[in-house]
């Protein structure tokens, strides 16, 4: 409520009634802005001044921008009732995450900023420009010639409008004459002095706070924009009933007012009548009129807010509420004989003992209390608090406290145990209703079964700070169905995927449970105890005690390679590329291509995961490969750092920034007979013009090992960013993707038929899971699994058969995975926007995209499946500093993928000798 209280006292700031004076759209300008500043390329602000002779109404007005190219957008569209005083100015500050950094408070708002080369412009409500700025020929927005960027340097500097003899803003119609450089800025708001444009009043707003019966004087000011002339002036003052109702919360006014000569201010008080029980806020209106000859009205209405911060005694879960913000917020209250759970450096909490808890399962029994120090309670003490309820970004507490110790030793509040069950793993049923933790906000929890799903995320300066975690034991997977939040396409049986509410995250250090920057490993396991609290948008577990029942290492490499086996594995090496620019986009993906330097060390980063986390399996398929030379050079790393030979095999396809499939074969344990792509040729419609299906053309090997002969088939398809989507290139991708599969499926069983016996195994990065996204299930479309019913795209019978298998299958289910992808939900479920990049609810999944298909003939002689862990499960810090290790660890963090290995049984097979 304060919040919102705040925003109104904002707009009505700002409210004024048009004179009798004309008002031009032409008399407000764009006086100063900056598009780039010391915190980065969102520390900008926009600057506007009105050099007209009356407030102007800015309501459904826009602050639009432009790139470099033209593409235009709207920066903030004006709230109803924003106006601008005469001689006044507002400013629009960048709120986004290392947005402006002012000193001076912005009065509105924006979230996307302006780029270094672009332009800006002010729109009225009826889509005309009012006023336009350039830094580039090629802005939409310019005035004549446009201004110089002023580049990308992150320094205070900006443009200032000029000004005329006559001190009004210079406006030629030529952006490079009217303005000039500013450094550093000098930023005005609202608040900011105005400067007379002619003889003007206005009205402020006022406020006061009601703590009991008596009367209290609630004081107005008239400001005139310059001293009275000779004589004085005069104006009629009256108020208006709001919300509060005259002769009830307050007494009328209604009479006229002078301004002496010379002076400038004039004050009067409203009464407002005192109450001795709280009660919901009130206001009401003071409204100037008739103001003397020659004086114009400014800010006219003024708004009186009557605060009534009357103490209520309740408990916990009275202050709570049910909702996500508390029911009490902005009141002072006092709760009593409440047990201290947890104590951290700012604050503690405490919850209401066991015996005076309610019976909602709805509403929380536990609050954060702010004391802006270290709290002098200790765990286990019951306490009197005085405070007032505030919203801290979502999080509940209690602020401006006075804490009375009543009572030492007292038992703790029951944990509430999150298990299996809770939080609940089913969005339709929440544990807590709309939400799944806000009724344990603030509360003791205990989790006996804790996961963690991810390494640690770096924060600021903190290299090792929060992790992703869930409470059932079990890793945040990503499951069959249509993505959470998208409808399931008619045609579909299929529901949609949960989404995985139960995932939330852990802040170890915050309470001194571990020390501060501790490590930790995606797949370790944990006991403990702690609060559930709300953090930078989502929910997050404090913990007061915690112990690691397992410690994940990392690198986890597989298992060596059985007597008796032959293992065949797949690796996405993610972008291994050359340092020459010759593909029509780069192969890096980014704005250059790696230097040599980069390139010999992803070399020998690529060798330590190939031997000693996947132990040099004797056929590797390898995804994302530029040429054969660099995987030659892999080739030739690996025998110098393990004495080991293998024959690289690449064949170019058709990828725009060259990237490719190839393998990598243990010359002394597998004879080749042939390498070749299938259906490197096939085509399609792309969009009206003939384009190849496959990017990445298949790529068949076939060899012998012992007296065994085998297929190995290495594919790399359509990678499913846009699938989930509702637009024309959604279903693009996943037309594509779908002939891609029926392609693959084709050349599958025609190897099938022509020699069914032979063990074939289809490996490599699907990009798509072991089961349908509800648009084309492209793995089992490949195995001839495929289930129409399940899928948009019909496929009308299955291509291969028999049917091969996945060995994924036959991994350990917390083990299904060979990437990680953050699913972004945005403001769902209580979860909120905090700054740049953060939409909302994000939530870490895992996913398998990397399989390993296998016949008949392969499946018999199946013995294992497994993923080496190197990539997924690290620390952000740890895959940094990784990149400069002198061992076998320097394979942490090579690849956004896992690779993995499959071993199969073949008694007969050799070392050859090379």
């Amino acid at each position: 409520m304060l919040a919102k209280l705040a925003q109104r006292g904002l707009w009505l700031l700002l409210v004024g009634v048009i004179s009798t004076f004309a008002v031009q759209a032409a008399d407000v300008s764009i006086d100063q802005f900056r598009v780039r500043g010391p915190a980065g390329g969102n520390d900008e602000f926009v600057e506007l001044f009105n050099a007209g002779p009356a407030a102007i109404d800015l309501s459904a007005w826009k602050f639009n921008a432009s790139n470099a190219s033209g593409t235009v957008g709207t920066r903030l569209t004006f709230p109803s009732g924003t106006r601008l005083a005469s001689g006044c100015h507002l400013l629009l500050t960048n709120s986004a995450s290392s947005g402006y950094s002012g000193s001076v408070p912005g009065d509105l708002s924006y979230a996307t900023g302006v780029t270094d080369t672009g332009g800006l412009a002010l729109l009225d409500a009826d889509g005309n420009i009012v006023d336009q700025v350039g830094l580039s020929t090629g802005s939409a927005y310019k005035a004549g010639t446009p201004l110089a960027s002023l580049g990308s340097s992150n320094t205070d500097q900006g443009y200032q409008r000029r000004q005329t003899a006559a001190g009004l803003p210079q406006n030629t119609g030529d952006n490079s004459a009217d303005f000039v450089t500013l450094s550093p800025t000098q930023p005005h708001n609202s608040a900011s002095p105005c400067v007379a444009m002619g003889p003007s009043l206005s009205i402020a707003d006022s406020s006061i706070s009601v703590h009991g019966a008596g009367d209290v004087a609630m004081p107005f000011t008239i400001t005139m924009n310059q001293a009275a002339p000779s004589g004085g002036t005069s104006v009629h003052v009256a108020t208006t009933d709001g919300t509060a109702t005259a002769g009830v919360e307050y007494a009328a006014l209604d009479t006229t007012l002078t301004i002496a000569a010379g002076e400038t201010q004039a004050n009067f008080n409203v009464v407002v009548h005192g109450r001795t029980t709280p009660g919901d806020d009130k206001s009401f209106s003071v409204t100037l009129s008739d103001p003397g000859d020659g004086v114009a009205l400014g800010n006219a209405t003024a708004t009186g807010t009557i605060h009534y911060d009357i103490p209520v005694q309740a408990e916990i879960w009275q202050i709570n509420g049910s909702g996500q913000q508390a029911a009490l917020l902005g009141k002072s209250v006092l709760t009593y004989s409440n047990v201290v759970t947890a104590v951290g450096p700012l604050g503690f909490t405490m919850q209401t003992p066991d015996a005076r808890a309610d019976a909602s399962p709805l509403t929380s029994n536990g609050v954060y209390v702010f004391t802006g120090s270290t709290p002098t309670v200790s765990v286990g003490e019951a306490v009197d608090v005085a405070a007032r309820v505030d919203d801290y970004y979502g999080l509940t507490e209690l602020k401006d406290a006075t804490v009375s110790v009543v009572d030492r030793h007292v038992r703790l509040p029951r944990a509430v145990v999150f298990n299996r069950d809770t939080p609940s793993t089913d969005p339709n049923h929440l544990s807590c209703g709309a939400t799944n933790f806000q009724c344990f906000m603030s509360m003791r929890v205990r989790i006996d079964h804790g996961m963690i799903n991810t390494g640690n995320k770096r924060f600021s300066s903190e290299p090792y700070a929060e992790v992703s975690i869930t409470a059932n034991g079990r890793r945040s997977l990503r499951h069959p169905g249509v993505l959470f939040g998208v409808p399931v396409p008619a045609g579909v049986d299929l529901p949609n995927w949960s989404g995985n509410p139960e995932v939330f995250k852990m802040n170890t250090a915050d309470f001194g449970a571990v020390p501060l920057n501790t490590p930790f490993n995606a797949g370790s396991t944990f006991h403990a105890e702690g609060v559930i609290s709300y953090d930078f948008g989502a929910y997050t577990f404090i913990p007061t005690q915690f112990r690691l029942a397992y410690a994940a290492p990392i690198p986890r490499p597989v298992s060596p390679t059985p007597l008796l086996a032959l293992r065949i594995g797949a690796f996405n090496l993610e972008r291994f590329c050359d340092s020459t620019f010759d593909t029509t986009y780069t192969c890096s993906g980014g704005s250059k291509e790696p230097t040599p330097d980069e390139v010999a060390l992803k070399t020998r980063r690529l060798s330590s995961y190939v031997g000693s986390v996947l132990r040099l399996p004797d056929v590797l398929s390898v995804e994302e490969v530029e040429t054969l030379p660099i995987l030659q050079g892999l080739a030739t790393q690996i025998l110098t750092d393990y004495g080991v030979a293998y024959d690289a095999y690449l064949l170019p396809g058709h990828d725009p920034s060259g990237i490719n499939v190839g393998f990598l074969v243990r010359h002394d344990r597998v004879q080749v007979l042939s390498v070749q792509q299938l259906a490197a040729n096939e085509t399609w419609d792309d969009g009206g013009h003939t384009a190849f299906i496959h990017d990445h053309p298949p790529l068949l090997l076939t060899a012998q090992a012992g007296r065994m002969r085998f297929h190995v088939i290495s594919v790399h398809m359509k990678a499913r960013q846009n699938v989930d989507d509702n637009n024309a290139d959604a279903t693009r991708d996943r037309e594509k993707r779908f002939l891609q599969a029926k392609s693959l499926a084709s050349q599958v069983q025609a190897l099938q038929e022509a020699d069914p016996r032979m063990p074939l195994l289809v490996v490599g990065d699907f990009n798509a899971y072991q089961f349908t996204d509800g648009w084309t299930d492209v793995v089992n479309l490949v195995a001839g699994r495929y289930d129409d019913r399940q899928n948009l795209l019909k496929l009308g019978g299955n291509i291969v058969r028999p049917a091969l298998w996945n060995a994924v299958n036959a991994v350990p289910s917390n083990d299904r995975y060979s990437f990680l992808y953050t699913q972004n939900f945005g403001e769902i479920q209580g979860y909120t926007k905090a700054g740049s990049g953060n939409p909302g609810r994000a939530v870490p999944t895992f996913q398998v995209l990397d399989h390993a298909l296998l016949n008949v003939p392969a499946r018999l002689r199946f013995l294992r499946m497994q993923f080496g862990r190197a990539d997924l499960d690290a620390p952000a810090q740890t895959k940094d500093d990784a990149a400069s290790a002198t061992d076998w660890t320097r394979a942490i963090g090579v690849s956004d993928h896992d690779g993995f290995v499959v071993d199969l049984f073949v008694p007969l097979i050799h070392h050859r000798q090379h």
